[in-house]
């Protein structure tokens, strides 16, 4: 074999290294133009709202949860349809179109205008945004942390140049960036999508692989739905002209993150949440304590609201991308849903830091940031106790296809003996051998005539029944057992 052939090991490794490379410097861009574009955005344009229509912040936000709900049952649903190109034009049409009606409502402080404008370009963004999240699935588990600290660390330096700059450069940065993550992250989501789409749909291979999938109703898309509260609150509570104090505990995040990349052993998921948990519950008692203060007091007490939430957008970002990773067929319909919780949260904490701003007395105001620290601290006491982010991880298996085997007594008589073994149903019994033969939901509706629902409760009751998580696990299990 001469040297640089394609079975030559190390070119191949050179080969892999330098995709790898390529991948996370994809990825990196991307995350940074996120990043970048939120903070801009809370920064340089809501604030041109407030004199003109400051609702029109919350009806953007609440159209893009809706665009991402959408997006997160179609994937789930019939991924087959998704067409990227013409999904990615009509996004950058629409997002075109809703900034520039933002200008001209600005200029003309035209208040229909701004609305309109700032709800299409709501809507138009958001499928950008979960591309770029399904990108990052390409990243394994230390990849990805290490991309998202120095994505954070990138989208800091971005920021000091950009400190009492002209409007019309934030404008015009702003503009520009989701051109830049689609350019960075387009190739890397178009893998991913070409899984998604030639793949049962989610919603029917979860029938029979659970394990494999994030349902929607799962504590994981509650406890992203909670923490987002908490940095939208930050966001509005003690904002200045609609402009939301900054603090360098923000920098924090950034340290727990590279730390956690760098260890030899990358730590547990959970030791971001346990930080972003303790800096959110001493942001919400520091506020408390300095209510009636000066305005420029409540920095510290904004800081580590700040702190907590940045580190839980961080654990956000890697929690996600670790799951579509680890099941590639559901990637885009985890990261529209979790995506949607965000702004459900942030949308959530922005309304109760708006009503909090505007309390008649400072009583008022405690009463109100005590009762937004009791909701947080007994959600994550209650709901979220039984709740891990590294298990959730751990516990989502890949779609594989099942394997069936011929072997030497035929199944039917092997499924009869392994239902009376485990005392099931006769209509379990009955799903007990259409599944040892391989077959999927669809099938067992149609055979046995069930609804979608019916055979997701007699699968799970059997899988409990024979202590399986998979359906290729009922088959081995079937298939070794004697008549």
């Amino acid at each position: 074999m001469f040297e640089g052939e394609a079975g030559d090991p190390g070119r191949r490794m050179i080969k892999t290294r330098g995709t790898i490379d390529a991948t996370w410097v994809r990825c990196l861009v991307a995350l940074t133009a996120e990043l970048f574009s939120v903070w801009l955005t809370n920064t340089a344009l809501y604030p041109q709202y407030i004199g003109i229509l400051p609702g029109a912040r919350d009806a953007a936000s609440f159209v893009g949860v809706v665009t991402l709900v959408v997006l997160a049952v179609w994937a789930l649903k019939k991924p087959s349809s998704i067409n990227e190109s013409a999904l990615t034009a009509g996004s950058f049409v629409l997002y075109s179109a809703g900034f520039a009606l933002i200008v001209l409502g600005i200029a003309r402080q035209s208040a229909p205008l701004l609305l309109a404008g700032a709800c299409v370009r709501s809507a138009g963004s958001r499928w950008v945004v979960v591309l770029m999240g399904i990108a990052l699935c390409k990243l394994d588990k230390r990849a990805c942390m290490l991309c998202i600290a120095s994505a954070f660390v990138a989208s800091y330096l971005l920021r000091l140049p950009y400190l009492g700059a002209d409007v019309t450069l934030d404008m015009a940065t702003l503009f520009l960036l989701p051109f830049a993550m689609y350019a960075a992250s387009r190739s890397l989501a178009l893998d991913m999508l070409s899984v998604i789409r030639q793949a049962v749909p989610p919603v029917e291979t979860s029938i029979t692989q659970p394990a494999s999938f994030v349902p929607f109703a799962h504590g994981l898309f509650v406890a992203i739905f909670i923490f987002r509260i908490a940095y939208g609150f930050a966001l509005t509570f003690g904002s200045i002209d609609g402009n939301p104090q900054q603090t360098f505990f923000s920098l924090i995040p950034i340290v727990i993150l590279l730390a956690m990349a760098l260890l030899p052993k990358v730590p547990k998921a959970d030791v971001l949440y346990q930080a972003a948990a303790l800096f959110v519950v001493g942001g919400f008692l520091v506020a408390v304590v300095l209510v009636g203060r000066a305005p420029g007091d409540m920095v510290f007490a904004l800081g580590l609201l700040y702190a907590g939430s940045e580190c839980f957008d961080a654990l956000m970002w890697f929690v996600l991308a670790s799951i579509g990773a680890r099941n590639k067929v559901n990637a885009l319909a985890v990261f529209a849903w979790g995506r949607a919780a965000s702004s459900a949260g942030l949308l959530c904490g922005a309304t109760v830091g708006h009503a909090v701003n505007v309390a008649p007395d400072s009583l008022a105001v405690s009463v109100g940031i005590a009762a937004v620290l009791f909701v947080f601290v007994a959600m994550n006491f209650t709901v979220l106790k039984p709740f891990g982010f590294q298990t959730t991880i751990d516990g989502v298996q890949s779609v594989e296809p099942v394997a069936v085997t011929t072997a030497s007594m035929g199944l039917s008589e092997k499924s009869a003996a392994v239902a009376a073994r485990y005392r099931l149903t006769p209509r379990e019994t009955e799903l007990l051998e259409l599944l040892a033969h391989g077959r999927n939901g669809p099938f067992i509706q149609e055979k046995l005539v069930l609804s979608r629902n019916t055979v997701k409760t007699h699968v799970a009751n059997i899988y409990g029944k024979l202590g399986v998580h998979s359906q290729q696990e009922l088959i081995d299990l079937v298939e070794q057992a004697d008549a």
